[in-house]
């Protein structure tokens, strides 16, 4: 911060990046596009990249406090819980009837609130274990 000067830059998109989250862990990053959701290293090195989790532009994205696993909102008008060691997908919400563009982690760490188009912010529990 006192240099203002950047980091690093994380090229690999496809299409133009509509969200971003930092993980726990503080050394990944993700972010999430066109369908597409990567797995960043702080130096800007890709650690994963998911093209399937989503149909639809990737908007929301939130990082779970595990450090393993994270949420991710859609033009498709789900929220999906996936591990981001892999890109499996454990849940599919599918509470909203348009385009989900937000996404915040409720302190107990076990809830989210997601909003949408739908004029909606639904709260649910992602279903993983406390840690």
């Amino acid at each position: 911060v006192a240099t203002r000067s950047l980091v690093s830059t994380c090229v690999g998109h496809t299409h133009r990046v509509q969200a971003v989250a930092a993980m726990p862990d503080g050394q990944r990053i993700l972010s999430g596009g066109r369908g597409q959701v990567c797995v960043w290293l702080l130096n800007g090195t890709p650690e994963n990249i998911f093209s399937e989790l989503h149909k639809c532009c990737v908007n929301a994205l939130v990082a779970l406090p595990d450090n393993q696993h994270a949420l991710s909102g859609s033009y498709d008008h789900t929220v999906k819980l996936f591990n981001v060691n892999d890109g499996a997908v454990l849940r599919t919400f599918k509470h909203h009837t348009s385009y989900v563009f937000s996404l915040a982690l409720l302190p107990d760490g076990l809830r989210f609130v997601s909003g949408s188009s739908d004029k909606t912010a639904c709260i649910a529990y992602h279903g993983l274990a406390p840690q």
